[in-house]
């Protein structure tokens, strides 16, 4: 019997978040792993999959009903998977301002993995995905607080800063959560894969965790992506798995960007090895 029903998997954008849920699809369906079938997705912030399930239109609810409505209809969904089962999720931890609840509240038990990435690499790959300038991104999302994403068929994001973000997590003490940096994943996949799996209390051999490993390596994705496509890539012209490289912030942001991510983060990066 699984300890958990619901994982959650939070991060900022861009950080390893569909790395780690390729990883988990190559794990729990091995050889049937199939990159543009992802399980495991963002299903919280999905408009289209909630007005399918209540049928009714998102603006026949007041803000508080829909937040009821959207934990009703996370439960129903996590009702027809199988225990555990894992959703991505940008979102902050962010409590209702009408129940002091998480906005995402359910009474299954539920854990969290959160992976963190470098906020200068994160600027890089967040401005490479959505097309715009590497400062636009500085401005509205990393440096902004309070920042919301904001995209046609999902719910509005409220991400805030990188800190505000990781941090948001961190001081919450009503969810079980383990920090994983994605640099630490890619220099030893294998020991920290396995930390997190001992986390969950999921009990899956040497062997397959090296399997899921390599069936999710980065290069090996974005060669499945060359091949055939990825339906979560935004841009038609812009690879989603581009290099996944550590570090690059370093190199291509200006001093000037590399100040500003710093004076707004430096709190969390110092905490995280960043600083």
């Amino acid at each position: 019997m699984a300890k958990y029903d619901l994982i959650w998997l939070a991060s900022y954008p861009k950080s390893g978040n569909t790395w780690l849920r390729c990883f988990f699809s190559a794990l729990f369906y091995e050889e049937k792993f199939d990159l543009n079938n992802l399980e495991f997705n963002e299903l919280f912030s999905d408009e289209n999959i909630f007005s399918l399930l209540v049928k009714k239109k998102i603006t026949d609810f007041n803000e508080y009903q829909l937040e009821i409505e959207r934990r009703k209809v996370l439960d129903f969904y996590l009702m027809t998977k199988p225990s555990p089962y894992l959703l991505k999720i940008h979102d902050k931890y962010t409590l209702s301002s009408y129940d002091d609840l998480p906005v995402f509240h359910t009474n299954r038990p539920t854990a969290v993995i959160y992976i963190v990435r470098n906020p200068f690499d994160v600027t890089i790959s967040f401005s490479r995905y959505l097309g715009v300038s590497v400062d636009e991104i500085i401005d509205r999302y990393v440096c902004k607080s309070e920042a919301t994403i904001f995209m046609k068929h999902r719910f509005p994001r409220q991400i805030g800063t990188w800190q505000e973000h990781l941090m948001s997590w961190k001081e919450q003490m009503e969810i079980p959560v383990i920090f994983v940096r994605y640099e630490d994943l890619k220099m030893n996949p294998y020991q920290n894969f396995k930390k997190i799996l001992s986390f969950l209390a999921l009990d899956f051999n040497e062997h397959k965790i090296r399997e899921a490993i390599k069936r999710s390596e980065f290069n090996t994705l974005k060669q499945m992506e060359s091949m055939d496509g990825f339906r979560e890539r935004l841009l038609k012209d812009v690879p989603f798995f581009h290099s996944g490289n550590i570090d690059e912030g370093a190199i291509e942001l200006s001093i000037t960007q590399k100040q500003k991510i710093k004076k707004q983060n430096q709190e969390a990066m110092k905490i995280f090895g960043y600083l």
